[in-house]
């Protein structure tokens, strides 16, 4: 009986050690370096309507993002990762506190959001196919303006 569980132990292991080796491995995905894939979407209320396509998405961050210096972001609360046991497909969800100055208001800008992104691997590389996010309360999206200065108009 001892001899019949190396087998499936052996086995065990292999098939453990398989889900993080895949493209989309939790370790890649925390490292933020994972590229859009030609086709996501996307949608966050800034853009007004979904992007589909990495140009799309390109074009809808830079008019929705370009007056955006110092931005900072960090998670709070639950963020997780969950990758499929292949390593192939794994999606991250969780809450995140953004914050930024804008150009063109001439404030600082700190707000929490709610963010679901999705990712699948093509061709042995993991890419993002899917990324949403929503302000969590349009309340929390305030602004502070420095130094006294007053948005412009």
């Amino acid at each position: 009986m001892r001899h019949s569980l190396a087998p499936f132990l052996i086995l065990l292991s292999a098939l453990l050690t398989q889900a993080q080796t895949g493209p989309c491995t939790e370790s890649a995905i925390k490292q933020g370096n994972v590229p859009v894939a030609d086709d996501a979407f996307s949608y966050m209320p800034p853009y007004g309507k979904p992007a589909v396509g990495k140009p799309a998405i390109q074009e809808a961050n830079t008019k929705s993002f370009s007056g955006r210096i110092n931005i900072q972001h960090s998670w709070v609360g639950d963020h997780k990762i969950v990758i499929a046991p292949s390593g192939d497909m794994a999606y991250e969800y969780g809450t995140v506190h953004m914050a930024y100055d804008s150009k063109e208001e001439g404030g600082h800008h700190e707000f929490e959001a709610v963010i679901l992104s999705v990712y699948k691997a093509a061709a042995g590389v993991c890419q993002k196919v899917a990324l949403t996010m929503q302000p969590l309360d349009e309340k929390s999206e305030h602004c502070t303006h420095h130094s006294g200065a007053e948005p412009k108009a």
